[in-house]
């Protein structure tokens, strides 16, 4: 059973814009809503994102995203660079990835320069969350994808291509997912009385005669309201706020410019000796900025070999401990037993506490321990006799300390940033 993935409520928009070479910014560059629109979307059109199923080691939420982000280069044909990725949670130590190339955004900065507006979102159709539990298929122009959705988490999808025609559908719904699904909805977004969907229809309700089957055939880009989706692309949001500013913006900055600009001819002598100052101070961030920024390159290797580090020490095997916890008990006289606390630390110091019934079998153990090839040095450090006679039958309690020739593990050295 998946678990419940964070879903992501986006904001309600007052356009979208399919994205691509046959989407509205190619499509449709005369309509008259892209020259006024104040809030939109971009939406991928199906088919077009990149779905990977990504699994990682059970670990901590800061150490989660560059496991990650090398789990998404090592099954992503190209650099991460070039697209935009999120991840949603499946269940357990798998994750799902959407990977949006940016070649998708091709017309998208032309837009922004004549307008000056940029979008609130971008969104992916087989990411968005339609039903909890079921299946959505949506019909391409030379595929079909069946995903398969479990309390409201996207947990497998296929894609099969239109020739196959409806048998490889129809194998796969019957063979490869589960068969109490009670709703499918079958999405064919601009192809009004699809011939392709009523087979899908027809080949769904064969498998799945109980099942509530519906057809959508609306353009993805004319829904409207709030959508709730698995990915909300932190990245795309993060770099609107870099884009250029509108054209009224724009000749507001140039007329404060002007007139800052007057001002300062003004006091240009009286404040030639500050600017200067100012200068140099400027070319010391600078020169900060360009140190920054060679570092940044062997900080992102150090941050991909500590991550290594770490699932190596975590896969470190213990037989090391085992082993001298059976050689601990081999040398140990049948009268002598553990009392307390057995304590060994990163240097390879032992500490016990036991129980003697005999006292020179106390020190018949400790001279059997020195004897070991893997201690260095044995020191008794204390023993105490029973004092009362109802504590006699207790025996005499002693401490030792084992220094061992070398510690157990070594913690892996880290290099030293220059």
């Amino acid at each position: 059973m998946a678990a419940p993935a964070k879903v992501h409520r986006l904001p309600r928009t007052a356009a979208t814009f399919l994205l691509g070479p046959s989407g509205d910014f190619s499509g449709h560059t005369d309509e008259p809503r892209r020259g006024s629109t104040k809030n939109y979307a971009l939406v991928v059109p199906p088919g077009r994102v990149v779905l990977r199923q990504l699994s990682i080691a059970a670990m901590s939420r800061r150490e989660r995203r560059p496991a990650l982000q090398l789990a998404a280069e090592s099954v992503l044909t190209g650099s991460l660079d070039d697209y935009l990725i999120d991840y949603w949670h499946i269940e357990q130590n798998n994750w799902g990835m959407a990977a949006i190339p940016r070649g998708l955004l091709e017309d998208y900065p032309e837009f922004v320069d004549k307008t000056g507006r940029a979008a609130t979102r971008i969104q992916v159709p087989e990411l968005s969350q339609e039903l909890k539990n079921g299946l959505v298929l949506w019909t391409l122009e030379d595929a079909v994808t069946v995903c398969a959705w479990q309390n409201g988490v996207l947990t497998e999808w296929q894609t099969m291509p239109r020739p196959n025609g409806t048998t490889a559908l129809g194998r796969f719904l019957h063979h490869a997912l589960p068969i109490d699904v009670t709703e499918i909805l079958i999405r064919a977004p601009g192809d009004p009385g699809s011939t392709y969907g009523k087979q899908i229809a027809t080949t769904c309700s064969s498998i799945y005669p109980g099942a509530k089957i519906r057809v959508l055939e609306k353009p993805l880009t004319e829904s409207r309201g709030r959508l709730a989706t698995l990915c909300a692309f932190p990245q795309f949001i993060q770099e609107q706020a870099f884009q250029p500013a509108s054209p009224s913006r724009k000749r507001g900055a140039l007329l404060s410019g002007i007139l800052l600009l007057a001002s300062v001819a003004v006091f240009l002598v009286v404040q030639l000796q500050d600017m200067e100052n100012q200068a140099a101070e400027a070319e010391h961030a600078t020169s900060l900025l360009k140190i920054q920024a060679a570092r940044s390159s062997r900080i992102a290797d150090r941050v991909s070999r500590l991550m290594s580090e770490v699932r190596e020490t975590r896969s470190l095997n213990q037989n090391s401990m085992v082993a001298l916890l059976d050689d601990l008990s081999a040398v140990m006289p049948s009268t002598i037993r553990l009392a307390g606390a057995l304590q060994i630390d990163r240097r390879g110091i032992l500490s016990l506490d036991g129980v003697s019934d005999e006292e020179q079998d106390i020190g018949s153990f400790v001279r059997q321990l020195g004897r070991h090839p893997r201690v260095k040095k044995v020191r008794l450090q204390s023993v105490t006799a029973a004092q009362q006679d109802q504590e006699k039958d207790q025996g005499i309690r002693f401490r030792v300390r084992v220094q061992l020739e070398r510690p157990l593990w070594n913690a892996p050295a880290e290099s030293v940033e220059s």
